[in-house]
């Protein structure tokens, strides 16, 4: 048997005017079960009472592995992001949403899959639980974690993904499985899960965040997990490892009806995802020589090519053509 220590994970919360759930986010960090963290709280600049939450709660943490830094101005998630990374300089990144939650085991799992015997990737995700404002428990998956349109309409249910209620005490209990999937190409499909159930690499996350800020005040998470997912392949948890708070003034998320395949926003999602697409096009374009270095020349060509031909069947789709197609492309 082979022993090695493992490597140290540095985490970012970032908030913006969170400030009735800011408290649990920063606690649900100190209770994992690794030590070996560094976690930044970064506030975004809030305009209600997060700051004194947030210092009143590091306070009573007294955990020499927390700092916590406070914008001048609101910059977005990338920004918040970047903020929180300047002052980590760990090979493994998590980023949690200051109304969400990781279970305490969710560090030391994504870890042990990152370091599979199988295949590396940048990124690893997991599946989640719904929660409301309150904590209780909506859902016990999010509908579209590894997605698959082929499944069966009418299928069997596994024993081990229902889980024990206690009528009593209300408690509900979910038994873990372990299971674990590599994702080792990408589909315009494609579909992960949100910030908080990610860990990636940092050497990864410093070489494709290169957009400004304004370019990606949201969906920060969408924007890694493609690039991840077209440059280096992924592998998703199956368990939830975290909770997903829908509490009313989620920035994205502000659905209000749970079932079936369901929408968690009232947003379109395509004209959001072509965005994406087409800034991550960009970023392939404009860092070509280091996304070659880092991952050769056959798979920086492979993801354009991808992109390239998803982006075109979306414009097919709406009509596009000539110099409009070229407008459409570029997000111009």
């Amino acid at each position: 048997m082979t022993k090695a220590t493992m490597p140290s994970v540095g985490v970012v919360v970032a908030n913006y005017n969170n400030e009735a759930y800011v408290a649990q986010a920063i606690e649900s960090v100190a209770r994992q079960t690794v030590r070996d963290m560094r976690v930044v709280v970064v506030d975004d600049a809030s305009t209600d009472d997060s700051d004194m939450v947030i210092r009143q709660t590091l306070h009573n943490l007294d955990d020499r592995r927390f700092q916590y830094v406070r914008m001048r101005g609101n910059r977005g998630q990338a920004g918040a992001i970047r903020c929180g990374l300047a002052s980590l300089d760990t090979p493994l990144v998590c980023f949690l949403d200051s109304d969400d939650l990781f279970y305490e085991d969710f560090v030391a799992r994504h870890v042990a899959v990152h370091l599979n015997a199988d295949f590396p990737v940048a990124l690893t995700y997991c599946d989640s639980h719904f929660i409301d404002a309150k904590g209780r428990m909506l859902a016990g998956t999010a509908w579209w974690f590894n997605y698959d349109a082929g499944k069966e309409a009418t299928r069997q249910i596994e024993e081990v993904l229902i889980p024990e209620v206690d009528g009593e005490t209300g408690e509900v209990t979910f038994q873990r499985t372990g299971s674990t999937t590599l994702h080792s190409n990408w589909s315009p499909s494609s579909a992960s899960n949100s910030m908080a159930s990610m860990m990636l690499r940092r050497s990864f996350v410093d070489l494709v965040l290169v957009p400004d800020d304004e370019e990606l005040r949201l969906y920060v998470d969408f924007y890694l997990s493609t690039f991840a997912a077209l440059l280096t392949g992924t592998v998703s948890l199956h368990d939830a490892l975290y909770a997903y708070r829908m509490h009313g003034a989620n920035n994205h998320s502000d659905g209000t009806v749970l079932g079936g395949q369901y929408s968690s926003s009232s947003k379109r999602w395509e004209p959001i995802r072509n965005s994406i697409w087409r800034l991550i096009f960009r970023v392939l374009e404009s860092e070509a020589d280091a996304l070659r270095r880092a991952f050769g020349e056959y798979r920086h060509e492979q993801a354009l090519s991808q992109l390239r031909l998803a982006l075109r069947a979306v414009a097919g789709e709406r009509g596009v053509r000539g110099r409009k197609l070229q407008e459409f492309f570029w997000g111009l």
